[in-house]
């Protein structure tokens, strides 16, 4: 909270018990419980808030009140979270400076990533937090690997953090799976990503989207991991490292394997390394929300194991929207909604009923086991989106659109997208099934968001090429123009616009950029002929019309094998011979 604001509305920060909070009062600390954050400071407390943090067994709260407050308070305590491990800690002295250095690490590094939130029910005991810690500390007693750990952290924080997760993530979920050899996973799990020391740090720490050459590059850590490990003498886990990328049907790699070929423990840790990486923040993005990423992976579901996702899924105790489930009272029932601050309690619609109803905080009833997940088809997002498109939700159609572009090749966004969204609100207005007002506005949005796709696109790639687009200045903000625009940053071609007053520049910027052919995109063709000399080029002629067509004539073609400028030639050409 902002101290000035603090100051300025005559707040105090102070310790009460859990019986004297209110709704409307402001945390000032976050809370934990049982070595889990709960909730984090400057949220506003609700009733329900407050009855979740006392089935929870949170006793006092900090909070911000008025200055003259009547309400009794206490001292305010200050919080280490070195008091929250103290009893698994033992007595100091009888530790030594190596075995503290390693217990220091365990403790600080799971402070980063254990939230309920993306946890769930996940280290719900402390018993299951000794059991994680006594396997780290065991792993670590050779130093050599205590050494590893710390060039994979001071080289990049971020994998170590997201390693030592998966770790966490992956142990617990192997023990509740019944596999066996269980310490050996765990120690592969830690160092699934230890080929990471090889990528460039600058790669690592981009805050975009990596170009095709930049993730090949990437890729690299699977194998070279692999490599390393052997090195240090950790044959039995190097393949963790090797295959945790693969996926079934031979679609991952870097030996496309299929299901038969990928044992249990990395089926696992495909699932929960995935998981990890979508819930975690990062700098350019803040994580996904359990549920979304519970989501994600179910769309994708014929990668995984998916009997261990179900498992996955009951571990954590966050189901997302669209599961189906068994309730522990034996009825059947669909999550309809998952709340931000009580992700294991949803609201449910109970099948043979068809009502909703909201879980109890006491979990007097609960979900007792995941029976299948119903996953929203592209074509039922995609119609949500064009929906709230049609309605001018900025925020809903922004929330569709990043669900619908998530593992999408950049020229599939354009063509299964944005194309097909612009059409249907153009035959939308032509039927005056939406006024023009609204039309406007709606193509405002969708040329915002390919405007910023475009932004992303021209830091994206470094260019190999130029392409001569004469266009007129006023029709370079048309819809299909932008569209080209974007296809043509895709396929690492930089387009150069000219308006179509004056061949001398025309033939001038040519020659500049060693080019024998330049486009020309009008909004009505005003020229008989579509192919033209101009001193040792060519002007190719193109309507608005013919553009729309190309653009139409690509939908479902491979994305990647094709070049939108011999696109263009190949169309204009095969016009002039019909």
């Amino acid at each position: 909270m902002n101290i000035a604001y603090v100051a300025e509305n005559m707040l105090r920060k102070v310790t009460l018990s859990i019986d004297e909070v209110e709704a409307n009062d402001i945390l000032a600390e976050d809370i934990f419980s049982e070595y889990r954050l709960l909730v984090k400071k400057d949220l506003v407390l609700t009733e329900r808030i407050i009855a979740f943090l006392k089935l929870r067994k949170a006793e006092e709260l900090s909070v911000y009140v008025p200055t003259d407050s009547v309400r009794i308070v206490h001292d305010v305590s200050v919080r280490h979270y070195e008091d929250v491990f103290a009893p698994l800690m033992g007595e100091k002295d009888e530790v030594d400076a190596y075995q503290e250095t390693v217990s220091s690490l365990f403790k600080t590094t799971l402070e980063n990533v254990l939230h309920e939130l993306r946890y769930g029910q996940i280290l719900k005991s402390n018993q299951d937090t000794a059991y994680l810690r006594g396997i780290f500390e065991k792993i670590l007693e050779k130093k050599h690997r205590y050494e590893l750990l710390m060039r994979l952290k001071e080289w990049d924080e971020y994998s170590f953090v997201h390693s030592f997760d998966v770790f966490v993530l992956g142990t617990i979920f192997a023990r509740y799976l019944g596999l066996t050899d269980i310490e050996t996973l765990a120690r592969g799990y830690l160092f699934h990503d230890i080929g990471k020391v090889f990528i460039p740090q600058e790669i690592l720490n981009l805050k975009r989207k990596l170009s095709e050459d930049e993730f090949e590059m990437v890729k690299t850590h699977t194998t070279k991991g692999y490599e390393l490990l052997i090195e240090k003498g950790e044959e039995d886990i190097a393949y963790l490292a090797r295959d945790h990328h693969e996926r079934f049907a031979g679609q991952g790699y870097p030996s496309q394997l299929c299901k038969d070929d990928i044992c249990e423990g990395v089926q696992l840790l495909q699932i929960v390394d995935v998981y990890s990486a979508m819930t975690s923040k990062r700098v350019y993005h803040s994580g996904y929300a359990a549920t979304d990423a519970l989501a994600v992976l179910y769309r994708d579901r014929h990668l995984y194991n998916e009997q261990f996702m179900h498992k996955f899924v009951e571990c954590l105790g966050i189901y997302p929207v669209n599961s189906v489930v068994q309730l522990s009272d034996n009825r059947s029932a669909q999550v309809e909604l998952v709340y931000d601050l009580f992700p294991t309690i949803p609201k449910v619609k109970l099948l043979d009923e068809q009502i909703s109803m909201i879980l109890p905080l006491n979990y007097k009833v609960k979900i007792a086991k995941m029976i299948d997940y119903r996953a929203n088809s592209f074509e039922e997002i995609f119609n949500l989106f064009i929906e709230q498109l049609i309605r001018c939700d900025e925020n809903s159609i922004r929330v569709y659109f990043n669900k619908l572009i998530d593992h999408l090749h950049p020229k599939e966004i354009i063509l299964k997208i944005f194309l097909p969204a612009f059409r249907i609100l153009r035959l939308l207005t032509k039927e005056i099934q939406i006024d023009m007002t609204k039309y406007r506005h709606s193509i405002d949005i969708l040329k915002k968001l390919l405007e910023e796709q475009l932004d992303v696109l021209y830091k994206d790639y470094q260019h190999e090429k130029t392409i001569i687009l004469v266009v007129e200045t006023s029709l370079r903000e048309n819809f299909f123009i932008k569209l080209v625009q974007s296809i043509l940053y895709i396929d690492k071609i930089v387009p150069l616009f000219i308006n179509p007053d004056d061949d001398l520049r025309i033939t001038q910027l040519m020659e500049h950029c060693n080019v024998n052919v330049a486009y020309i995109i009008e909004e009505e063709l005003t020229v008989d002929m579509k192919v033209c000399p101009l001193g040792e080029g060519t002007l190719l002629y193109y309507s608005l019309t013919d553009i729309e067509e190309l653009l139409n004539s690509l939908v479902g073609m491979n994305m990647k094998r094709f070049s939108f400028e011999e696109k263009m030639q190949e169309r204009l050409f095969a016009s002039l011979k019909t």
